[in-house]
C-alpha cells in the first residue's frame, strides 16, 4: 500500500511539474510574441515622429521663404494699392501665412520656432518702419520700391541667415 501511495505522489509531482513548466514556458513564448509588436509599433511611432518632424521643418522653411520680402511683395502688390493698403495685405498675408504654420512648433526645437518668429517680427518691423516714412494715400509702390531697397542692404536687413539657422537647428534635432 506504501508503494501505491509513494506511486501515487510521484505521479501527481512529476503531472505537476510538467504542467507548471509547460505553464512557465508557454507564458514567456506569449509575452514575447506580445511584445514583438509593441516594440515594433514603439519603432514605427519613431518612424512617424520623425517624419512629422522632417515635414514641420520643411514647412517652417517655406514659412521663412514666403514671407521674405521681395517675393511677399511680388506675390502681394497690385498697381492701384495706396501705402496704407499695401501694408495691411503685406501683413495679413503674414498673419495668415504664420497662422497656417502655428502648429509647427509642436514639432520643431523651441530655438528653431523662435528663428521663425524672429524672422516673421524682422519682417514686420522692417515694413512697418518704412511705412513710416512715407504718407498712408501715396502711391504703393513708393512703398515696394522702398522695400526692395531695404532688401539690398544686407547689414540692415539679414534675412538669409533665418533659412540657415534653421536647418542647423533641425540637423541637430533630427539627428
Amino acid at each position: 500500500m506504501n508503494t501505491i501511495i509513494i506511486f501515487i505522489i510521484a505521479a501527481a509531482l512529476l503531472i505537476s511539474a510538467v504542467v507548471f513548466l509547460s505553464f512557465y514556458f508557454l507564458n514567456r513564448k506569449l509575452d514575447l510574441l506580445l511584445s514583438k509588436p509593441v516594440q515594433e509599433q514603439q519603432f514605427g511611432d519613431h518612424q512617424q515622429l520623425m517624419a512629422y518632424k522632417i515635414q514641420a521643418y520643411e514647412r517652417i522653411i517655406l514659412y521663412i521663404e514666403r514671407i521674405e520680402l521681395e517675393g511677399l511683395v511680388m506675390r502681394t502688390f497690385l498697381p492701384e494699392m495706396t501705402v496704407q493698403q499695401l501694408q495691411a495685405a503685406l501683413f495679413r498675408t503674414i498673419r495668415e501665412e504664420f497662422e497656417h504654420n502655428a502648429t509647427q512648433q509642436l514639432y520643431v526645437s523651441e530655438r528653431a520656432w523662435e528663428c521663425t518668429k524672429g524672422a516673421r517680427a524682422l519682417v514686420l518691423a522692417h515694413i512697418t518702419k518704412i511705412c513710416q516714412k512715407l504718407a498712408p494715400t501715396d502711391n504703393g509702390m513708393q512703398l515696394a520700391q522702398a522695400l526692395f531697397t531695404c532688401v539690398q542692404d544686407k547689414e540692415v536687413y539679414n534675412y538669409e541667415t533665418f533659412p540657415l539657422l534653421i536647418k542647423r537647428e533641425m540637423g541637430q534635432d533630427i539627428t
